[in-house]
């Protein structure tokens, strides 16, 4: 028997442990601040809980921002959580608007139970081109790179005043690969 005012629903994705927040020393504030050309500061606790190492420019002249993840097999559970509150909150999106576009991949990420999945929902967009010089799994998608080895995807984006900057991005993740044992 539920106590009174406790809600369960059918639909409700079974909580999820809290995961140990993402290693940002692999590639860190120094070599974010030569990837950006930016002073940055270090990613927060709550980017690095969320499994992403964010790093955002510090100066308030120059916007830009360095971001990577390392998804895994473990990172799962708390990828579809998140995805899956995603999802809820845009099921009145309208049909043909980039809302609508967004909530189904959403709810593609939320249903992802491997991941091969997940490199799926993540790469196979309309929009989705291939990245030379970083093996057959690098794609760009919107405002990322995303690129597999192994069991390991890698969502990478760098930003410099409001634009996505390939050229950047494509840095990073040669960076991230050199570090990243196979």
């Amino acid at each position: 028997m539920l106590a009174a005012g406790t809600f369960v629903a059918d639909d409700e994705p079974t909580p999820v442990p809290t995961p140990t927040p993402a290693d940002c020393s692999i590639v860190g504030v120094g070599d974010a601040e030569y990837i950006l050309g930016y002073d940055v500061e270090g990613p927060d606790q709550i980017s690095r809980e969320g499994g992403i190492c964010y790093f955002s420019s510090s100066d308030f002249s120059h916007e830009g921002r360095v971001s990577y993840a390392i998804v895994t097999p473990q990172d799962l559970p708390r990828r579809r959580a998140f995805y899956y509150a995603f999802s809820r909150r845009c099921a009145p999106a309208a049909k043909g608007t980039f809302n609508e576009l967004a909530c189904r991949q959403f709810l593609k990420l939320a249903a992802a139970q491997t991941i091969d999945d997940y490199y799926a929902a993540r790469t196979g967009s309309g929009d989705a081109s291939p990245v030379p010089g970083l093996g057959a799994s690098a794609v760009v998608s919107g405002n990322a790179l995303y690129l597999r080895r192994g069991q390991k995807v890698f969502e990478i984006s760098v930003t410099r005043d409001g634009e996505f900057d390939l050229a950047r991005s494509r840095q990073l993740a040669t960076l991230l690969l050199t570090r990243i044992p196979r």
